[in-house]
């Protein structure tokens, strides 16, 4: 009993130790921390503070990164660039393009135990003209990942 003990102490150890750190996740290509100057940032930021908040855990603070995508780049070319660094992880929803400007896709690692996430949000123009847009030209994205904790 005492030896079972011991192995589920161990392998909880080193669960609870790997799962204080957020996963690096790179930028697809093409991707820039530099961002344009626009009336888009109150929109931007919001979405940087709720990552920032979502993923956060009782183990710690989200790596949550903001950048600017060159023009024309698509929703598909984005989740397949992430999607394929996070091989085995599992997808929340479909993640489908659904037409709207803001997007996002989720995956949480495959562990019984605090599990680390990352989310994606994708900020794009819209397709018809709108005098309200605030960044008629531009492409963000920002990338979130969470230490493994309560979820």
């Amino acid at each position: 009993m005492a030896i079972i003990v011991l192995a589920a102490a161990i392998v909880s150890g080193a669960r609870w130790l790997t799962a204080g750190e957020p996963v690096t996740v790179t930028a697809p290509p093409g991707a820039t921390e530099t961002l344009p100057e626009g009336a888009y940032e109150p929109v931007v930021d919001l979405r940087f503070s709720e990552l920032h908040q979502d993923l956060g855990s009782d183990r710690g603070r989200a790596d949550v990164r903001t950048y600017a995508m060159p023009p024309g780049t698509t929703w598909e070319q984005v989740q397949s660039a992430v999607a394929a660094q996070l091989s085995g992880w599992d997808q929340a929803g479909d993640c489908l393009d659904n037409g709207r400007r803001r997007l996002w896709c989720t995956w949480t690692e495959p562990v019984e135990w605090w599990p680390r996430q990352v989310r994606i949000v994708f900020l794009r123009p819209p397709s018809e003209p709108d005098p309200e847009q605030p960044w008629p030209d531009n492409t963000f994205l920002v990338i979130g990942s969470g230490p493994g904790g309560n979820v």
